[in-house]
């Protein structure tokens, strides 16, 4: 039906999409939620209306794993399940074979056990060729290429508690000696340009990714090349990434943590209807995480960057919406032949569109930016670029702590149709509620509400920052999946 609601979900997310009979006006299209066994409705941020296409799009965020919610959007109601955490097994191997060609189904999936087990070298430590599978508790090492490569026919996949380290090719060395690793050999890797079968749903989660056996170049010889944690490329959507430590040393920085390919398209990676959050990701010359092109109900949450040359980069974003909320980054790092107090620093988050992609919905909340030392963080909070300015932008109640004092915390780069308020910097702030100041406590009680993102609050009003007063203290990666069970 052409006004059907319709939903994907993952474990603690429900994307929307409905096409409403008349433009609904920037108001969006509201939406209420609640559990089947509630009695009270809950308030949904509107979904976002796109002229483009006619149609409201737009999450719910923070729900309950395999839990039934009733949702309305336009006096129409479903029922949607949030994703279970408990996978149905149907067989188990052990030991793991370094090809696994042999899947389950969505009613029992076949698990590979690889407790106590070490994997040692190979073009790929791992690869994957099969669907509802569950790749679990290896230690992987000295891959030449990939340590764990998706091939044609994987979907459905799990992939989680393995630690992975030591692999990549050499590609070059450059003009300092540093020897340079392949660009994208990965930990955990994916490329679906000939899958007659796209990749989606896969689910990468607690594993440790460190340490590749060459390093990217950082931007003191032009854009970073080399190796990275996850890589996803032009593959379908509606994975999960979380828990994740992707972390490395001096010498084996990353290129990206997390990324794909295809960024300036409708596409991308995670491409739609995917969660990243929870990770912990460090050490890379370019981008903590790249979600760049379509990023169609994309939700990038409750994770910690540190010394990396920007934090969330969605540049583009196509059709949107993507929420970036409730991150953590501190040392931003991009020129390694300059002392630490002259390098460049990037944006926490690099947001633009071009003539011909982007323009979609982006969402900025909650988020803290620090500055370690005082003196050692990013140039920005949310920046466009050179061509590629900020467009169709909502930025709330964010810790946007910048180098310099003079600076401004959000650069549009002479774009438009952004809605920017309630944000706290130290940087220069046009905004009609943003605060001027250097301590992330000024941010107490003076943020604004926001449906569905910041319902506990406590006080006066929201807390301003990723961070609310008196609530348990963030943690992130492994530690975060141990807190919540998860």
């Amino acid at each position: 039906m052409l006004d059907a609601l319709l939903f994907v979900a993952t474990f603690e997310s429900i994307g929307l999409y409905w096409k409403p009979p008349a433009d609904p006006g920037p108001a969006g299209c509201p939406v209420k939620y609640r559990k089947q066994d509630e009695r009270e409705w809950k308030e949904g941020l509107p979904l976002w209306y796109d002229a483009r296409n006619g149609e409201c799009r737009g999450s719910l965020v923070q729900l309950s794993p395999g839990t039934k919610y009733d949702i309305e959007v336009g006096g129409k109601t479903i029922v949607a399940s949030t994703w279970s955490e408990k996978f149905p097994i149907a067989k188990t191997i052990k030991p793991v074979p370094q090809e696994i060609k042999e899947g389950g189904s969505k009613d029992g999936y076949v698990l590979y056990d690889g407790t106590g087990q070490t994997i040692e070298g190979g073009k790929f430590n791992v690869t994957i060729a099969a669907p509802y599978v569950i790749l679990r508790g290896l230690t992987l090492k000295g891959a030449e290429q990939d340590a764990i490569r998706l091939l044609e026919g994987a979907h459905d996949v799990v992939i989680e508690d393995n630690d992975i380290s030591g692999w990549g090719r050499l590609n070059a060395v450059n003009n300092a000696g540093w020897p340079i690793g392949v660009d994208r050999d990965s930990g955990v890797r994916a490329d679906c340009r000939r899958f007659s079968k796209t990749l989606e749903r896969a689910i990468i989660q607690r594993n440790r990714i460190h340490e590749p056996r060459y390093g990217a170049n950082s931007w003191s010889w032009g854009h970073p090349l080399g190796p990275q944690g996850i890589t996803i490329s032009f593959c379908g959507g509606n994975h999960i990434i979380r828990y994740n430590e992707i972390t490395s040393k001096p010498g084996h920085y990353f290129n990206d943590g997390i990324s794909g390919e295809d960024n300036f398209s409708d596409a991308g990676f995670p491409n739609a209807d995917s969660d990243i959050y929870g990770n912990v990701v460090t050490h890379a010359w370019d981008d903590a995480i790249e979600a760049e092109g379509g990023n169609k109900n994309v939700r990038i949450w409750g994770n910690y960057l540190d010394h990396t040359g920007t934090g969330i980069a969605t540049t583009v974003t196509h059709w949107g919406p993507v929420y970036i909320f409730r991150n953590v980054y501190e040392h931003s790092r991009m020129k390694s032949e300059r002392p630490v107090d002259q390098d460049d620093r990037g944006p926490f988050a690099k947001a633009g569109s071009t003539e011909q992609w982007g323009n979609g919905r982006r969402y900025v909340f909650h988020n803290s930016v620090r500055q370690p030392d005082g003196k050692l963080g990013a140039g920005a909070g949310i920046s466009g670029n050179s061509k590629q300015p900020l467009t169709n932008t909502v930025s709330r109640n964010n810790v946007f702590l910048v180098w310099r004092g003079h600076w401004p915390a959000i650069n549009e780069a002479n774009g438009t149709g952004n809605d920017l308020d309630y944000d706290i910097s130290n940087g220069k702030l046009s905004e009609r509620h943003g605060v001027r100041g250097s301590d992330p406590s000024d941010g107490v009680d003076r943020g604004v509400r926001i449906p569905n993102f910041n319902d506990n609050f406590a006080g006066r009003a929201p807390d301003i920052g990723a961070e609310e007063k008196g609530a348990a203290p963030l943690v992130f990666g492994i530690r975060r999946s141990a807190a919540t069970g998860r």
